[in-house]
């Protein structure tokens, strides 16, 4: 093959005949999605209602400080455990299973210490006129002067032959509160229970957002 045989190529860009739709057309194809995404938010959407505090309650977010949300977190977690070793083990878990499983806020280490030394205490509950009952682990005397006294109540009963254990945590502004004679909710409030509320996604965001 001769150099003359060679044909030189040369690449050349060929601009589009018109840019301005080409720009038209993606602004309109963004405004499109953006508008279907808003309207499948507003038909299928979840919104979060704006969450009510009663007298007798006192929300996880605002209400709780320091060792006393940390050991409210400790116990939402310990609810859960505590139904398992009761389907597992046959009976509700007292201090020396709590100790074997190493379950916090019972767990006496490091932690436990600085989160004021709680003394926790297992009560089994029937309710008057009824066949089912409430497990409450109370916790109080805890060492530190701005820490209350706690409470998880599970409530087990039977639905059909399926164990239903819902739970609930109260906390008292009193560190030395004792353990409830009852497990009324009347009866709670006038010793100066409150009830937890739980924390929303809202107050996670409003949570970041401060930070």
């Amino acid at each position: 093959m001769t150099a003359a045989a060679v044909t030189a190529t040369t690449a050349h860009l060929i601009p589009p005949s018109n840019t301005r739709w080409e720009t038209v057309m993606l602004i309109a194809a963004a405004i499109g999605v953006a508008s279907l995404t808003w309207l499948y938010a507003e038909e299928y959407g979840i919104e979060e209602k704006t969450q009510t505090i009663l007298d007798w309650q006192i929300s996880a977010f605002s209400g709780l400080t320091g060792v006393d949300q940390a050991i409210y977190n400790e116990l939402l977690v310990a609810a859960d455990e505590v139904n398992w070793l009761v389907y597992y083990n046959g009976y509700w878990p007292d201090d020396k299973e709590f100790q074997e499983n190493l379950l916090p806020p019972f767990y006496r280490d490091l932690s436990w210490e600085r989160n004021g030394s709680v003394q926790w205490v297992l009560k089994n509950v029937i309710q008057e006129g009824e066949a089912q009952g409430l497990t409450l682990y109370h916790g109080s005397q805890g060492t530190l002067a701005e820490q209350g006294a706690y409470l998880l109540v599970i409530d087990h009963k039977h639905a059909g032959g399926v164990q239903v254990s819902p739970a609930t945590i109260w906390w008292n502004a009193d560190r030395f509160a004792p353990v409830p004679e009852t497990s009324k909710v009347a009866s709670l409030v006038l010793h100066g229970w409150r009830e937890v509320v739980p924390y929303q996604g809202k107050d996670e965001v409003e949570r970041l957002n401060a930070q």
